[in-house]
């Protein structure tokens, strides 16, 4: 894990005012998103294409905040698949859109002795994320909702129906639309990925 975080693992491809990223969020993924977007003050959107998720929540957290802050909407397209905290950067969007077909997949946490579930709902460790959603969306009931989707070495693939019925989206579901994979071994990474829970 420790050597993971020393490579870049985002990659990332600015077209117009998008900014594509794919890849796994580790402690380079902040600087490089940030500095990225600091050089293309044109981007007005982030298009997560196949991201599995996070391995520094620290870091993750903080690119989450930066979105937010610079006022970046987020967006999926009907061949995208993210999940753990690639969910939670999705959600960082002040617009969040997705077409169908888009695959969140969420999960618990653990942190190597308990599950999160097995903390009470007061305890501290679940402060930074329910602080998180409350901030995002106004309300920690989508973080709650992820705990129990499923244990944290799972994943559940979200329904559409369960999508609505949280504010994961800020505009109704788009329709789903062919893409040109943006970034080489998308469409390879993306089957892994649904194919490996």
């Amino acid at each position: 894990m420790l050597q993971m975080n020393h490579l870049s693992l985002t990659e990332t491809k600015v077209e117009g005012d998008k900014l594509y990223l794919m890849g796994i969020i580790n402690s380079k993924s902040y600087e490089q998103m940030k500095t990225v977007i600091e050089s293309n003050p044109q981007v007005k959107t982030l298009v997560l294409t196949v991201m599995p998720g996070s391995i520094d929540d620290e870091t993750n957290l903080q690119m989450c905040h930066f979105v937010r802050n610079q006022g970046l909407s987020t967006y999926l397209r009907s061949d995208s698949v993210i999940a753990s905290g690639a969910v939670d950067l999705f959600m960082s969007g002040v617009e969040r859109e997705m077409e169908s077909g888009a695959q969140l997949g969420v999960h618990s946490w653990s942190d190597g002795f308990q599950e999160a579930l097995e903390y009470p709902r007061t305890a501290p460790e679940h402060k930074p994320y329910r602080d998180f959603y409350q901030a995002m969306v106004g309300s920690d009931d989508f973080y709650w909702y992820t705990l129990e989707a499923a244990k944290a070495d799972d994943i559940h693939w979200m329904s559409e129906k369960e999508i609505s019925a949280f504010p994961v989206l800020t505009q109704p579901l788009k329709k789903a639309k062919k893409h040109n994979d943006i970034f080489p071994k998308q469409t390879q990474i993306r089957e892994e990925m649904l194919s490996d829970f």
